[in-house]
C-alpha cells in the first residue's frame, strides 16, 4: 500500500514537472516574453499547492536586488518594486538549499538572520514558509515561494519535493527561456539599428538626422526625457538640438557646459545614473546639479558621448524621472549603438550641409559679383546688394552704410527695416562704429546686445531715431587697403541668436565683394579675378561631390580602396597612382591600390611617403624632385618621376596613410589647386573609411553573436553529457566495486585451499592433481574477472573525469605558463610509471601569444590528454626497436610543442615523432571509447574529452598523422579582442 502511495506521489510530481516544462515550451513557440512565462509558471504553481502567497523572484547579483516577477496574496496580483536582497535571501544563496519553516516563523526567521523579517510592501506576514532556489550551472539565479498566512504546518514533505522537482525543472526551463529571449532581444536591437540607419543614409539635413534618431529613440526606451545636445567647443556652449520631456516637445536655449559635460567630453566615455541622481551628479560635480528651465530632476539618467575622431561632439541622453534602475545593459548597449551611428551619420550631413553651403554662397556670391561688373552707378550697386542680402537672411533690418573717415561721418546708402526702405539723415559715428573702423573686424553680437555694446563702448547705445533696438547684430567692415570704407549690417528685432556662423561666413564674403566694388579702378580686374576663382572651386566641388557620392555607396574596405584609386587616376590623368596606409603597431607601410608602379609591403623608412605622414602635411613637388629629394635626405622608391603630389589621409588629427599622384614625364605637372582638391577629397575618403571600418565592426559582431550562441550549444550538451555519464558511472561504479573485490577475494580463497589441500593429499598420501587443475582455472577465471573489473573501472573513472568539468567561466590566462607547467607534469608523471623512456621536450611558444580567455583547470587537461598520448605513441615505437632485430638505430623520442598567434587566433601544435596513426582508424580517434592501447591500458575517452574541451572553447582539433614521421595535432582557438 505504502509504495502505491510513493508511486502515485512520483506521479503526481512527474506530471506537475512535465506540465510546468510544456507550458514554458509552449510561451516559447507563442514567442512569449519573459514576464508571461513567469505568468504561467506563477498560475500553475497556485493550483497545485495550498498556499494564499505564491512567488517568483529572481535575484540579480551585479546590484544586489531582488526583482519579483510574480506574486499572489489573497487572492490579488502585486507588484512591488524591487528591492535590495534581504538575509533570507543571501541565506538562500549561500546554501543553495530548501528552506522550510512550519512554525514558530519569527523566532526561525530570527536565528537565520540575526533579525525579524520584514514582509514585502503591501502584504502580511506568514505562519509557514518554504522558499526553493532556482539553481542555473551552480548559481541561485531565484527561488519560488510558497506561504501560508493563517496556519502552521501548511506544507507537508510530499509539497517540498514535489517543489523543488518543479523548481529544478523550471531552472533550465526559464534559462532557456531567457537565452531564447536575449537572442529575440538581440535580433530586435539589430532590426532597430538598421532601420535608423537607412534612415539615417536617407537623410542629410541635420535637424533631420536629430528629429528622426530623437522620435525612433523615445519609440524605444522607457523614458520621459529623450535629449539629443550638441557642443560648441569654442565658446564652450551646449544647444539641445531635440528634448522631449513629459509628453511634449521642449526647446530651451543654449547654455555654458556643465560640469557633467565637461566629464562627457573629458573621458569621452558614457555616463550612467541608475540611482540617487542627485547624490551622483554631486559627486561628479562637487555641487547640487542645476536642473534646465522648465524640466525637474530624473531618477535614472544615461548619457553616451557622440563622438567624431577623437572629439565629442556632443551626447544623446535617457532620462526616467519616476524610477531609478529604469535602463537595462541591453537598452545601454542599444544607444551606444545609435550614438556611434548618429556621430558618422552626423559628420558625413555636416560635411555634405557645408558643401551645400559652400554651393549657395558660390552661387550668391557670383550673382551679386555678376551684377557688380554689369553696374556701374555707385547707387546701383549698394541698391543691388542690399536687395540680394535681404532676401537671402532672416533679418528685418538690412543696411549699407560708407564711412567718410576725414569727416567721421556715417553715410546710409541702403537701409531697410520691418518692410520698408528707410532714409536717414547722415550722422557722426557712435562709440561702436568708431570701435568697428578701429579694429577693422566684424562685430557679431548674438544675446545680451545692451550689455555687450555697453562693455565695449562705454555707454548705452541708442537707437537711429526711427528703429527700434535689435536683439541680434552682425556689422562686417567694407575695408579697402588698410582703411574701412564702411560696413554691411544685419539686424533682427525678435529674437536672439538669429544669425549662424554660416550668415557671418556669407555676409563676410559679399562685404567683401562690394569692398572690392567701391575701387573703381580695380574694378573690373577684381571681379575677373573673383569669377575666375568661382568657376574653379565649381569645378573643384563639382569633383568632390561626384567622388563623395561614390564613396558613400561603397562599404566593402578594400573595394572602397580600390574604387578611390581609380578615381584619383581617372580625375588626375597620372601616370603613377598609389594609396598607402600606415599600420603603427607593425610600423610597416602597405600600398592596398597602386597604378603605373610597385611597392612592396615595407618598414617606416625616410621615403616621401614617411615624410608626408611624419610632418602631417601635403607634399608638392614640380621640378627638380632629385636635387629636393637630395636636400630631404629622402631615399629614392620606385621609379623616378617628374612631379609629385601627395596628400595625408586623417584619421581625427592622426595621418593613418597618403594618397600621391604623380607624372613621371612632365613637369610642373600639378598646380595648387589640386593640391586642394587632393586634399578635399583626402577628407571624403577618411570619412569613408570610417564608415567601412564601422561597417566590417558591425559584421564582426554579428559573427561574434552566432559564435557565441554556438558555443552556448556546446556548453549545453557537454553539461548534459556530463550528466548522463555521471549518472551512469556512479550506478554501474558500486556492483563494479562487488565484482572487482570479490574476484580479488576468491583469488586469495582459492590459493588458500590449494595449499590446504595439497599438504592433506600429501599427508595422506592421496593424488588428485585434477581437483588442483581444477582450482588452478577457476583461479586463472578469477585473476580475468578481476583484470577486466579494473580496467572498467578505469573506465567509469575517466567517465566521472569527463563529467567533472570547471566552472565554466573564461578568464584571461597565460597560454604559455599553461603550457609549460602542464607538459612539464605530463613529463615527470611518464618518469615515474613503470615504463618511462627518454623523450626529448622542444617548447618553441610565440611570446606575442600572450593572455587569451580560457578555462584553465579544464584546458589544462587538453595538454596532459595529448601529451601522455603522445608519451605512450613513442614509448610503443621505443620498445618495437627493442624486439626488432637490428632495432630502430638513432630513433630518440621527441616531443615538439608549438605556439603562434595570427590575427585573433591561436595556433598549438603538438607533434611527437611515433609510429603515427593508420589511415583507417584516424577518423574514428575522437569517438568516445575508441582507443588504439593493448588490453585494459587505455579508456577510449581521453581523445574524446579533449575534442569537447576544445569546442566549448570555440576551436578545433586537427590530427596530421604519418607512419613514417609521427602524429601531429593542431588545436585552433579565435576569441575577441
Amino acid at each position: 500500500m505504502k509504495n502505491k502511495i510513493n508511486a502515485d506521489v512520483k506521479l503526481k510530481q512527474r506530471e506537475a514537472e512535465l506540465d510546468l516544462i510544456s507550458r514554458v515550451q509552449e510561451g516559447l513557440l507563442e514567442k512569449k516574453d519573459m514576464q508571461e512565462i513567469y505568468e504561467l509558471i506563477g498560475e500553475r504553481l497556485r493550483e497545485l499547492f495550498d498556499a494564499q502567497v505564491t512567488g517568483i523572484y529572481t535575484f540579480d547579483h551585479d546590484t544586489d536586488l531582488e526583482h519579483f516577477q510574480y506574486l499572489f496574496e489573497d487572492g490579488e496580483r502585486l507588484y512591488p518594486e524591487s528591492r535590495p536582497l534581504n538575509k533570507i535571501r543571501k541565506w538562500i544563496i549561500k546554501k543553495a538549499d530548501t528552506l522550510l519553516i512550519n512554525e514558530n516563523a519569527n523566532k526561525n526567521i530570527e536565528k537565520i538572520t540575526g533579525e525579524a523579517i520584514t514582509p514585502v510592501p503591501g502584504t502580511r506576514y506568514p505562519k509557514s514558509l518554504l522558499f526553493v532556489p532556482l539553481v542555473v550551472d551552480e548559481i541561485v539565479t531565484g527561488c519560488l515561494s510558497l506561504q501560508n498566512l493563517d496556519r502552521e504546518q501548511a506544507f507537508r514533505d510530499s509539497d517540498v519535493q514535489l517543489l523543488m522537482t518543479l523548481a529544478n525543472s523550471i531552472s533550465i526551463a526559464l534559462e532557456n527561456a531567457r537565452l531564447f529571449n536575449e537572442t529575440e532581444q538581440r535580433n530586435a536591437e539589430l532590426a532597430v539599428i538598421n532601420s535608423v540607419q537607412q534612415g539615417l543614409v536617407a537623410e542629410m539635413d541635420m535637424q533631420g538626422i536629430y528629429d528622426l534618431v530623437g522620435d525612433r529613440i523615445r519609440d524605444l526606451f522607457d523614458a520621459q526625457v529623450v535629449g539629443i545636445s550638441m557642443f560648441n567647443q569654442e565658446d564652450e556652449t551646449e544647444f539641445f538640438q531635440y528634448l522631449f520631456e513629459n509628453g511634449k516637445r521642449v526647446y530651451p536655449d543654449p547654455r555654458p557646459y556643465d560640469k557633467v559635460r565637461r566629464r562627457l567630453i573629458n573621458t569621452q566615455k558614457l555616463i550612467s545614473i541608475p540611482e540617487d541622481s542627485i547624490q551622483a551628479v554631486t559627486n561628479i560635480t562637487g555641487e547640487a546639479p542645476k536642473i534646465v528651465p522648465g524640466t525637474i530632476m530624473p531618477k535614472s539618467m544615461v548619457y553616451v558621448p557622440l563622438k567624431v575622431g577623437d572629439t565629442v561632439r556632443g551626447y544623446v541622453t535617457l532620462q526616467n524621472l519616476d524610477k531609478e534602475h529604469a535602463f537595462s545593459l541591453s537598452d545601454i548597449r542599444l544607444l551606444s549603438t545609435l550614438s556611434n551611428s548618429m556621430s558618422v551619420a552626423l559628420e558625413n550631413a555636416r560635411l555634405f550641409n557645408e558643401t551645400e553651403q559652400r554651393n549657395a554662397e558660390l552661387a550668391v556670391i557670383n550673382s551679386v559679383q555678376q551684377g557688380l561688373v554689369a553696374e556701374m552707378d555707385m547707387q546701383g550697386i549698394y541698391d543691388l546688394v542690399g536687395d540680394r542680402i535681404r532676401n537671402l537672411f532672416d533679418a528685418q533690418v538690412v543696411g549699407i552704410n560708407t564711412i567718410d573717415n576725414e569727416k567721421n561721418i556715417e553715410h546710409f546708402q541702403y537701409f531697410y527695416e520691418d518692410g520698408g526702405r528707410i532714409y536717414p539723415e547722415s550722422r557722426p559715428l557712435d562709440k561702436l562704429r568708431e570701435h568697428l573702423v578701429k579694429t577693422k573686424r566684424l562685430l557679431f553680437i548674438n544675446e545680451g546686445l545692451l550689455e555687450k555694446t555697453e562693455e565695449i563702448t562705454g555707454s548705452k547705445v541708442k537707437a537711429i531715431p526711427g528703429t527700434v533696438m535689435p536683439k541680434s547684430i552682425l556689422f562686417v567692415p567694407m575695408v579697402v587697403g588698410d582703411e574701412v570704407r564702411g560696413y554691411v549690417s544685419l539686424q533682427n528685432l525678435d529674437r536672439e541668436h538669429a544669425f549662424s556662423e554660416s550668415d557671418v561666413r556669407l555676409l563676410s564674403t559679399l562685404a567683401n565683394s562690394m569692398s572690392v566694388a567701391l575701387e573703381n579702378a580695380r574694378l573690373f580686374n577684381e571681379t575677373t579675378r573673383l569669377l575666375g576663382i568661382t568657376e574653379q572651386r565649381a569645378t573643384e566641388l563639382q569633383t568632390v561631390n561626384r567622388i563623395s557620392q561614390a564613396l558613400v555607396s561603397q562599404l566593402e574596405f578594400d573595394a572602397l580602396i580600390k574604387l578611390v584609386g581609380e578615381l584619383m587616376r581617372e580625375t588626375f590623368r597620372a601616370d603613377i597612382v598609389y594609396v598607402a596606409l600606415y599600420d603603427k603597431k607593425s610600423d610597416m607601410i602597405h600600398f592596398p591600390f597602386e597604378y603605373g608602379d610597385k611597392n612592396e609591403p615595407r618598414k617606416f623608412g625616410n621615403g616621401f611617403t614617411e615624410r608626408i605622414i611624419t610632418n602631417n602635411e601635403p607634399l608638392l613637388i614640380n621640378k627638380d624632385i632629385a636635387d629636393i629629394r637630395a636636400q630631404l635626405k629622402a631615399k629614392q622608391i620606385g621609379r623616378v618621376t617628374s612631379s609629385f603630389l601627395g596628400v595625408p589621409v586623417l584619421i581625427g588629427k592622426e595621418p593613418i596613410g597618403v594618397i600621391s599622384v604623380q607624372s613621371t614625364e612632365e613637369e610642373n605637372r600639378f598646380n595648387e589647386t589640386d593640391l586642394r582638391l587632393l586634399n578635399t577629397i583626402a577628407a571624403n575618403v577618411s570619412v569613408a573609411m570610417q564608415n567601412a571600418e564601422a561597417y566590417q565592426k558591425m559584421r564582426s559582431a554579428l559573427n561574434d553573436l552566432k559564435d557565441a550562441q554556438e558555443q552556448l550549444v556546446q556548453q549545453e550538451k557537454l553539461a548534459s553529457l556530463g550528466q548522463l555519464t555521471a549518472g551512469i558511472a556512479h550506478e554501474i561504479k558500486n556492483p563494479l566495486n562487488f565484482v572487482t573485490n570479490f574476484s580479488d577475494l576468491s583469488i586469495e580463497l582459492i590459493e588458500e585451499i590449494q595449499t590446504e589441500l595439497k599438504e592433506i593429499f600429501s599427508s595422506h598420501g592421496i593424488e588428485n592433481p585434477d581437483l588442483i587443475d581444477t582450482l588452478g582455472d577457476v583461479g586463472m577465471n578469477l585473476d580475468k574477472i578481476y583484470e577486466h573489473g579494473k580496467r572498467a573501472d578505469g573506465i567509469v573513472k575517466s567517465m566521472l573525469q569527463h563529467s567533472r568539468g570547471g566552472d565554466g567561466k573564461l578568464e584571461q590566462t597565460d597560454l604559455n605558463a599553461v603550457i609549460k607547467e602542464y607538459v612539464n607534469l605530463a613529463f615527470h608523471g611518464m618518469r615515474a610509471s613503470k615504463e618511462p623512456i627518454n623523450v626529448d621536450i622542444d617548447l618553441q611558444l610565440d611570446k606575442d601569444v600572450g593572455e587569451i580567455p580560457l578555462v584553465a583547470e579544464d584546458f589544462s587537461r587538453v595538454i596532459l590528454n595529448l601529451c601522455n598520448n603522445a608519451f605512450d605513441a613513442m614509448r610503443e615505437k621505443t620498445l618495437q626497436g627493442f624486439q626488432t632485430p637490428g632495432g630502430l638505430e638513432g630513433y630518440q623520442p621527441k616531443l615538439t610543442i608549438r605556439t603562434h598567434k595570427s590575427g585573433n587566433t591561436v595556433t598549438i601544435e603538438i607533434q611527437d615523432n611515433g609510429p603515427g596513426i593508420p589511415d583507417d582508424i584516424k577518423d574514428k580517434i575522437l569517438q568516445p571509447f575508441f582507443t588504439t592501447k593493448k588490453g585494459t591500458a587505455g579508456t577510449g575517452l581521453g581523445l574524446s574529452i579533449t575534442n569537447d574541451i576544445i569546442k566549448a572553447h570555440g576551436g578545433n582539433l586537427e590530427v596530421y598523422s604519418d607512419e613514417s614521421t609521427g602524429t601531429r595535432f593542431n588545436i585552433h582557438i579565435s576569441y575577441t579582442g
